[in-house]
């Protein structure tokens, strides 16, 4: 054991030269990313010619050169280098390399942001390993440690860190065109992180591409989770999990046992990764060469567009509008991408699974998990009745729309219905196609509660959940019954999910009444208008069930309604059963039994 020890301790006095200087390279390319012009007033490069980049170079090859000496260190004892040394190795020649160029200034602009992100990634080994040297020894035997968190209290602790550091980086001048104020920068990354897609503002006007860069990476960290990304990032780079991040993992995504932890963060990052790609390359090939799209930066709006889909995040950016409503092809595409991120991931891993067993020659079960059987017939009930539904709203309700097309006909009709299917699909990502202000009062609270039902757990759709509510329904059909349990798929509901899909129900709409009635009491203005609490309402459903639907009030709000709203988003992204785990804390089941008794309720 002192052997061990003592290799463990010479393991990190050599680390320690390449974890100092990595964690420079982090602040001094966020400083040349945030505050550094990276372009003159004629558009020539900057790159080595200010003394910024030059010690960003300076501090890379040295941590390059610290890794390559660590390297040789463990080698020359016959020891096999970890896969993550050799990973950071690799990327620290990758960015030196990148940063020797001989004919650097002849190079295109995008060398320049290549370097950049590179030395990012050097700047994050050297994070992930003070992280791991945190927790050896915060989980080592040491007598009388402070209990773990709980896995509620890891998500929130992880999505508020990630939001603000995000929102300070959009308060810096490199990354909007001009000062934007903190509640702004904090809404629009909760907003981004959450995948909720309410905007206080343009993000295309108002952000520079540093600044859009971070809000898709918030979409896209948001959409898997903060917590599922740091935990693949160590997967990759070849850092075993410890037992008590598997527990926690495992927790958030309410899975049983830890062992399919790993398999289930690699499906996420897989069908994640694979479905946008396939989606960029479709709406870049769709939109080449077409003469009513704009070509310049072709690649950037089709990868945000992608990514912002399958997110469901309903952001989008300005030019991305003529692409949408010019061509059936890209709503379609669309139409699918957001199909496909609100099914879930866990039915994909279930999927990948029974094909790499068919693959190898194994035999799979029959019949398929009671979650995916449940998930697939209610994604396609709940589409099927919203699209009907809200067809036949915006058909025959009087209302600003039905007005306006007062003398309507065959194919007036099939339009509401199309914006009904495009509506029902998109209940959690908050893309239109039509203006919802004009529709009536009765579309909208119906579409509010679609928006409430909103997707399927372990996805990148909001809401309650689909298997929640129908959890709920189907125990109200019991008790009528007078049944002893619900039954699905032939299978007996366990008791405890029956009492949690309640009690996340009753607590959705607690929260959503008592955060309503606190914005009409913060924004009187907008509450004495005509349809202003519906406007408040809708805008908080939409916030709790992260869709991003709007009547057009968001810009409106004060800066407390927004940090409220804001919080809102943050809370919801986790769960609100979760998110009330934080304050509550589960007894222990008590021995003692007390008298039955019965109340009236006629």
């Amino acid at each position: 054991m002192a052997g061990i020890s003592h290799r463990k301790e010479h393991n990190r006095a050599l680390e320690l030269p390449e974890i100092i200087s990595g964690v420079l390279v982090l602040f001094v390319v966020l400083w040349e990313a945030c505050f550094m012009p990276v372009e003159t007033g004629g558009g020539e490069r900057q790159a080595f010619f200010n003394a910024t980049h030059l010690l960003l170079c300076c501090l890379v090859l040295f941590n390059t050169a610290a890794v390559l000496a660590h390297v040789v260190a463990v080698i020359c004892r016959r020891i096999m280098p970890a896969r993550s040394l050799w990973t950071q190795l690799l990327v620290g020649l990758a960015s030196g390399v990148a940063f020797l160029a001989p004919l650097w200034y002849q190079l295109p602009p995008q060398v320049y942001i290549v370097t950049l992100l590179l030395s990012f990634c050097v700047g994050g080994f050297s994070i992930l390993n003070i992280i791991t040297y945190w927790r050896e020894r915060k989980l080592g035997p040491v007598k009388g440690r402070a209990r773990p968190w709980s896995p509620a209290v890891v998500f929130f602790t992880g999505m508020v860190a990630f939001v603000t550091v995000s929102a300070l980086i959009l308060l810096t001048p490199g990354a909007a065109v001009e000062q934007l104020s903190f509640e702004d920068a904090f809404f629009m990354a909760a907003s981004a992180t959450s995948i909720t897609g309410l905007a206080s503002f343009n993000i295309s006007e108002a952000l520079t591409p540093l600044g859009k860069a971070v809000i898709l990476a918030d979409i896209q960290i948001g959409a898997i989770g903060v917590m599922t990304f740091s935990y693949f990032v160590l997967i990759m780079v070849g850092k075993k999990l410890a037992l008590r991040d598997s527990m926690t993992l495992s927790g958030m995504l309410d899975q049983e046992g830890v062992q399919v932890v790993p398999s289930l963060v690699k499906a996420v990052i897989f069908v994640t990764l694979t479905v946008e790609l396939l989606g960029a390359l479709f709406f870049y090939f769709t939109w080449l060469g077409a003469e009513d799209i704009p070509q310049a930066n072709l690649w950037q709006r089709a990868a945000f567009l992608s990514i912002s889909s399958f997110c469901n995040a309903g952001l989008l950016l300005d030019s991305s509008y003529a692409c949408i409503n010019s061509h059936v092809s890209t709503q379609i595409a669309m139409l699918v991408l957001m199909f496909a991120g609100t099914l879930g991931f866990g039915l994909y891993l279930e999927g990948l699974t029974r094909l790499r067993r068919r693959l190898s020659g194994g035999r799979n079960p029959l019949l398929w998990s009671t979650h995916s059987w449940l998930v697939l017939r209610l994604t396609f009930i709940i589409t099927l009745v919203g699209t009907f539904g809200l067809g036949l709203l915006g058909s025959f309700e009087p209302s600003a729309a039905a007005a306006a097309n007062a003398d309507t006909n065959f194919w007036d009709g099939v339009a509401n219905f199309g914006v009904g299917l495009w509506n029902s699909v998109g209940r959690s990502a908050g893309f239109t196609l039509a203006d919802i202000g004009e529709y009536g009062p009765v579309y909208k609270l119906f579409l509010c509660f679609l928006m409430f039902i909103g997707g399927n757990p372990a996805g990148t759709g909001g809401g309650v959940y689909a298997p929640v509510f129908a959890l709920c329904v189907l125990e109200v059909l019991r008790v009528l019954r007078g049944e002893p349990d619900v039954v699905l798929h032939s299978r007996r509901i366990a008791r405890n999910t029956v009492e949690r899909a309640m009690a996340t129900v009753v607590l959705s709409l607690f929260w959503i009444i008592g955060t309503t009635m606190l914005l009409l009491l913060l924004e009187p203005a907008i509450a004495a208008q005509e349809g202003g609490l519906l406007c408040l309402l809708f805008e908080e459903v939409s916030a709790y069930t992260t869709t991003g639907y709007s009547l057009g009030v968001t810009n409106e709000l004060s800066a407390f309604s927004k940090f409220l709203v804001s919080a809102n988003m943050i809370f919801v992204r986790i769960g609100m059963f979760t998110f009330m785990m934080i304050f509550i804390r589960q007894r222990d089941a008590s021995p003692v039994k007390f008298p039955v008794t019965r109340l009236p309720l006629n």
